[in-house]
This record gives C-alpha cells, sequence and structure tokens, in this order.
C-alpha cells in the first residue's frame, strides 16, 4: 500500500522561514523565485535527467533510475537518494545505483546547490543543503512511482543523509550513512589538533575545482555545449561559492565553523531508523565515527556495522546483506529473503529484527578473500557494554605490563625529527619503522591465550619535551609469533592540545576541546600528562602474539594522510615511574577467543603488515 504524506503546516512554516532567512542573508539565487508549499509538492519528476526546485526556488539538477519493469513490475517503487556535491545526477557514487536497480529499488541522484549543474551557491555542509534535502525527501515521496524513501551511500552522500535526517522529514523512512565524518574537526582536519595536509586538504582543492566556473567535470561542459541552458545559467553564480579550502585552513582550533558541522551535535535529533557503517582504518573520512553511536537517541532503531577495513567497505557483500536486510523491514516494510519462511507476519519479523543486538562486528575482513570476514559476533551497545577496561604500563627497557611500573622507574627518551619518516605510507615501498632512536617502543609479553579489544581505546602519557610543544603520534600494532607485524590503530595529539573537556570524556576516550583558550604550552623538562585518543577498533591479538605500543613523529602510518606538524627536531621523554605511571588503555572482551587462525600476513583489509 502507497503511504502518501500531506504537506504539514510546522512543515510550511520551516520552509517558509528559511527560505525568508536565506534571502534575507544572501539575496535569492539568480533567477529563482520561492516556491509555494503546494506548488513545491505538486511537482513530477520523470525518469532521466531534470531539474527539481527547492522551496526558495533553488533549481536542482537530478537524475531518475527506475528497475526494469518486467522484473519488478510498473510501481511503485521504494526509493534510495544519492545527495551530494559530487555528479550524483549523471553518475552514482561508485556504481551504487546497480546495487539497488537490481534489488528492486528506484535511484535518485541529486546535485547539492552550488555543484554540478545545480543553481545556487556552495558552502561546505551548511544547513541550507540539509534543508533542501528535507524539500527532496518529500518531492519524491509524493511521485507516483514512489514507495517509500530512503537515503543510501558513503562518504559525502553518507554525511549529507545525517544533516537531511536531522531536519526530520516526514517520509523519510530510514537512512544508511556509511563512511561517515561525525566531527570534521577531530575526525579528519584537524585530528589531535594537527592540521592533515594531505588528504583534507586535497579534498578540499579537488571540491572548490569541481564547484567552479569552469566545472572540473568535464559533463558539465558537455552539457552547456550541447544546449542546457539551465546548467549554463547556474553556473554564474559559481563566484558566490565559500573558499573551502581557506575556511578549513583559517579555523585551526575548534569553534562554531566546526561545531555547527559536526554530526557529533545533531545526530540525537535524528528520528528515522539508522544502518551506520564504519571502517576502523579508513584513511579517507577516518575510523572515529563509530563514536556517534553514544550520541543517537535511545528510541530510535539504530543499527552498527563496524569493520577493519579501508574507505570502500561499505560495498562488501557482508555489510551489503546488512544494508539489504535493514532497508527491506524498514524502507519496503516486507520480510527480507534471508528472514523468508521464518515469521508469519511482517510485523512479528519486525520485532523480532528490532530484539537482536544493534551491533555487528565483522571481524578480520580480508581473511576470507575479497571483503568477507572472517567471523561476526554481535553485541547490544557501543560501546560494548562487555568491554572491561584493561590497562598496560609503560615499564622501563620497553616493557608493557598490567603491573604498575616501578617507583624508580625514570622515562626512555626519543629524537623527534620529522625528516625520519615518510609523511605517508607508500604501498610500494612498504610500512617503513621508525629510524632507530626516534621512537619511544613498548612490548608486552607473549600472550598466554587470544585477547581481543573492540571499541575506542587511550594512551595516557607523562610526556617532557626540550621545547615548547610537540606532536604525538602513538601506533598500537601486533606482533605475530612468526615475527610480522600487524597494524592495528592510531591516534594523535598536538601536546598544547591536551586539555580535555570532562563532560565528553571517559576512560577510554578523550575528547579534548582544542579551544585556543585551553592551549596549553608545555615548558621543556617537565612532565605534563597527556591522554591520546585511539580512533575505535576492533581486533584480536591471538596467543604467543605481543601487544607493541610506539609513540613517535606523525606521519607514515596512513596513505592518504600526512601532518603539518611543528617542523623542529627536538627531544622528547615519556616517563614510567609510579609517580608519573604512563599506560595504555584498551577495551578488553574477557574469556574471548577466535574461531579461526592467524591470518597471513597483509591478509587484513586497511590492516598493513611487515
Amino acid at each position: 500500500m502507497k503511504r502518501t504524506v500531506g504537506a504539514k503546516p510546522w512543515m510550511s512554516f520551516l520552509v517558509a522561514l528559511v527560505s525568508a532567512l536565506t534571502a534575507a542573508a544572501f539575496g535569492p539565487p539568480a533567477g529563482a523565485a520561492a516556491v509555494s508549499p503546494d506548488a513545491l509538492f505538486e511537482q513530477v519528476l520523470s525518469p532521466g535527467y531534470g531539474y527539481l526546485y527547492v522551496s526558495d526556488g533553488t533549481a536542482l539538477a537530478y537524475q531518475l533510475l527506475l528497475p526494469d519493469p518486467d522484473v519488478w513490475g510498473d510501481g511503485p517503487y521504494p526509493v534510495v537518494i544519492d545527495y551530494s556535491g559530487y555528479e550524483p545526477s549523471v553518475r552514482i557514487y561508485d556504481g551504487l545505483d546497480r546495487e539497488f536497480l537490481s534489488r528492486g529499488y528506484a535511484v535518485m541522484g541529486v546535485n547539492m546547490r552550488g555543484t554540478g549543474c545545480s543553481a545556487g551557491w556552495f558552502d561546505y555542509f551548511e544547513w541550507r543543503q540539509a534543508l533542501d534535502g528535507y524539500d527532496v525527501v518529500e518531492i519524491v515521496a509524493r511521485q507516483p512511482w514512489a514507495d517509500g524513501v530512503g537515503l543510501v551511500g558513503k562518504s559525502y552522500p553518507g554525511i549529507s543523509q545525517l544533516f537531511v535526517a536531522a531536519t526530520q522529514p516526514p517520509s523519510l523512512r530510514a537512512i544508511v550513512p556509511g563512511h561517515v565524518v561525525g566531527d570534521f574537526y577531530r575526525d579528519v582536519v584537524y585530528p589531535g589538533g594537527i592540521q592533515n595536509v594531505a588528504y583534507a586538504v586535497f579534498w578540499a582543492q579537488r571540491q572548490e575545482a569541481i564547484a567552479a566556473y569552469p566545472s572540473a567535470y568535464e559533463w558539465v561542459q558537455e552539457r552547456i555545449a550541447q544546449g542546457d541552458e539551465i546548467c549554463e545559467q547556474n553556473q554564474a553564480q559559481r563566484h558566490l561559492n565559500a573558499p573551502l579550502l581557506a575556511q578549513l585552513q583559517g579555523n585551526p582550533f575548534d569553534g562554531p565553523f566546526w561545531a555547527e558541522r559536526a554530526a557529533w551535535n545533531f545526530v540525537d535529533r535524528i528520528q528515522v531508523p539508522t544502518l551506520l557503517v564504519n571502517s576502523w582504518q579508513d584513511d579517507t573520512t577516518g575510523g572515529r565515527p563509530a563514536v556517534l553511536l553514544e550520541r543517537f537517541r535511545p528510541d530510535v532503531p539504530v543499527r552498527f556495522v563496524g569493520t577493519n577495513g579501508d574507505h570502500g567497505e561499505y560495498y562488501g557483500p557482508a555489510v551489503m546483506a546488512e544494508i539489504e536486510r535493514f532497508l527491506s523491514y524498514y524502507l519496503k516494510r516486507e520480510i527480507p529473503a534471508a528472514d523468508a519462511g521464518r515469521f508469519a507476519s511482517y510485523e512479528e519479523a519486525l520485532a523480532a529484527y528490532e530484539a537482536e543486538d544493534p551491533v555487528k562486528i565483522l571481524w578480520e575482513t580480508g581473511a576470507a578473500g575479497q571483503r568477507m570476514p572472517a567471523f561476526a559476533t554481535t553485541h547490544a551497545g557501543w560501546p560494548l557494554p562487555e568491554a572491561e577496561i584493561m590497562s598496560l604500563y609503560l615499564q622501563p627497557g620497553g616493557g608493557l605490563s598490567t603491573a604498575p611500573p616501578p617507583e624508580d622507574g625514570g622515562a626512555t627518551g626519543y629524537r623527534y625529527d620529522p625528516a625520519a619518516k615518510p609523511p605517508l605510507y607508500d604501498p610500494s615501498a612498504g610500512w617503513q619503522h621508525p629510524a632507530p632512536g626516534t621512537a619511544a617502543v613498548f612490548v608486552s609479553e607473549p600472550l598466554a591465550e587470544d585477547t581481543a579489544f573492540a571499541g575506542s581505546a587511550a594512551v595516557e602519557l607523562w610526556l617532557a619535551s626540550s621545547t615548547a610543544d610537540t606532536d604525538v603520534e602513538v601506533v598500537l600494532s601486533e606482533l605475530r609469533p612468526d615475527g610480522l607485524e600487524t597494524f592495528v590503530q592510531v591516534g594523535w595529539l598536538r601536546a598544547g592540545h591536551r586539555a580535555e573537556d570532562p563532560g565528553q570524556s571517559t576512560a577510554l576516550r578523550p575528547y579534548h576541546s582544542h579551544k585556543e583558550a585551553d592551549l596549553a604550552p608545555l615548558t621543556p623538562g617537565r612532565f605534563e600528562r597527556l591522554r591520546v585518543e585511539l580512533f575505535p577498533f576492533a581486533h584480536v591479538f591471538r596467543a604467543g602474539s605481543r601487544i607493541k605500543l610506539s609513540i613517535e613523529v606523525p606521519g607514515g602510518n596512513r596513505e592518504r594522510w600526512a601532518f603539518g606538524i611543528i617542523p623542529e627536531v627536538m627531544d622528547n621523554a615519556v616517563a614510567h615511574s609510579l609517580e608519573m605511571p604512563s599506560r595504555l588503555v584498551l577495551p578488553w572482551l574477557p574469556g574471548w577467543a577466535a574461531p579461526t587462525p592467524l591470518p597471513p600476513c597483509g591478509a587484513l583489509r586497511g590492516q598493513m603488515c611487515r
């Protein structure tokens, strides 16, 4: 049965209010006129390429693809939308349209304002884009070919889902955001307060180029050459685009610019079922977004799939199976094929689905070939309620132990030399060891049994430097029984940014304020306590392996991330005494063993091995 949703009075008021505020602040886009709520939702969208108009009259370019009617009938169909500033109006991100068309979904791609052939001007995740997304959902929901609307996609269209869902479109049924950014400052652009000068800068420069006039996208120029006058007219507004790279580089501390763009601050406004997908070692958007699970409303169905891997795990068969099952329940509102024959009704099946553990961890993806995990586990929440804190104390002589260090344990020094390691991980050269003397390394005794960890972690250091500030990278890895080493996770912190927000920090996840007012220089030679956040991960250290922690200059552990580190050579030291007990704090899963053998070196996706 097709569900229709009439325009709500409060929604009309919201549309009118935002249109008025936008016009007052910036003036309307060239050639645009506000659209009445009735006219807004009476637009007819046809398959192929076209333009739709949002409430302030801005034209957004779109494409609409319908599934094969010989297979799926004449409709209406459940609809999934890819909404981003890339090129969804002509090319769905990473070919995701094929995945959904083959499953009976209509697929729609919409270019944000100020991008592609859409009208308006572009500003990095400003809220007008989210309200445009609200309009898009409500317009699509009223089309005769539509039977429910969901948002899908990873990375850019994954992030946009969080913004749009927070505006609470009445007709939105579900979202499946993957590989997102929950806090642009902490997750990607300034992790630990240190600027990401590789991927974050590259992405900003690329986005400026594709949203500029002329656009770096050849298809935009081709459409204009072929007579698309709307596209040509819309390019005249590109000079109004906000200078993205200047915005990122001009905000080196957390503040209003970052706060209003941080999903951490607004996912509690999302009211629709949500399936979040996260890769621990994602070297594009980072592995931190799992912490968003702490912020969703408890009365909203929220599920999570976490896995080791890179920026593409959203498309792995194990993840896509979870996505299809989720959307069958919440968008199609039918029993999925995976659960066929088990229940007497959809309502019974949905109740059973919602009674399942909402968190699924895919362990050792790649060990079973391609993007398949070696095994999977489910859990009642995130952070995992069964996880316990394990503290491994740094010891004199380079040890790592559950026993506190001795009273006179002293300190381990290392040379901070930015030239001593490559800024980026180069797969062709392999994962490089730090140069001798440029890292403080601590290693546990061989483990007596398999030891699993899952969640955020922290490295609490008592650190001294010969200068007033220093940059710290902590690398967690597994020294295997065969003598090889597997990368697990990494974290960063500029020592001057060590101040925490106690209201948002936990024992396993420090939350640094990154406020300019909290900047605290070091006194050269004096030890100060600081906690470095290790992004979330899930990993089993096998019996016979040893846990390794390396403290070093940032860089060389990410293929796409490099850092604007403090350039001076300096001497740093890490204390390990009873008075200043540095330690690694881990989310331990007691009594837990892997059901599969140690994977071959290099088999795990996203996890380097040397």
